[in-house]
């Protein structure tokens, strides 16, 4: 069995994949790497932010776009060995069984509060309903392109996924403060889980 030198992180918006996973890739001293500035690059549209929704409307209208990028992050992903890797699709696109696949579960509640957070940390100020309403639209673009582009059909799958692990229980309200203090503690139960896993691949 091919020894486990990459980590897949996938789940659906605001699950806290982009935050794990650079913490993950920084305990265990890996690469990370995320489609961001692919995106970016392939959408012109530059900026603090990882996401507007003026890259999806570009993407909505240039289905190449999407194409291309995934391209480009599967072959990065195939080049490299010991990377964390941030990017939706990559549990379905990279077929090596190099990975561990990771989904970043958390509830409809729990991802409305950590979007409301994330516009917080960048002096925007949505409410719960805008904050409900970011995540409704992302999600939803998300699994039409995926599935137009691909056939897949994005969530959760058992038979594809090594490790499951939920976070919605690690935000008590939309507060920087709170969303913080969740991190802390959520990423050490992460990693113990994460770790064994590396560790019984690395024997076989």
């Amino acid at each position: 069995m091919a020894r486990k030198n990459k980590v897949l992180i996938s789940g659906w918006t605001a699950a806290g994949k982009t935050t794990h996973a650079r913490l993950a890739a920084a305990e265990l001293g890996w690469t990370y790497l995320d489609m961001s500035p692919v995106m970016k690059e392939l959408t012109a549209v530059n900026g603090s932010r990882d996401w507007t929704p003026e890259q999806d409307d570009i993407r909505r209208r240039n289905r190449a776009i999407d194409i291309e990028a995934d391209r480009r992050m599967l072959e990065m992903v195939s080049s490299g060995s010991s990377i964390i890797v941030d990017a939706w699709l990559q549990p379905w696109l990279y077929r090596s069984a190099s990975a561990v696949r990771l989904w970043l579960g958390s509830s409809r509640t729990a991802r409305t509060r950590k979007c409301a957070v994330s516009g917080l940390r960048h002096h925007e100020h949505l409410s719960g309903r805008q904050a409900a309403k970011v995540i409704r639209r992302k999600d939803g673009f998300a699994r039409r392109q995926f599935a137009r582009l691909y056939g897949i059909r994005f969530g959760y799958d058992p038979t594809l996924f090594d490790l499951h692990i939920d976070n919605s229980a690690y935000i008590a309200e939309t507060s920087i403060a709170a969303s913080d203090a969740g991190i802390r503690e959520f990423q050490p139960v992460l990693m113990r889980r994460l770790e064994a896993l590396l560790e019984a691949g690395s024997r076989r």
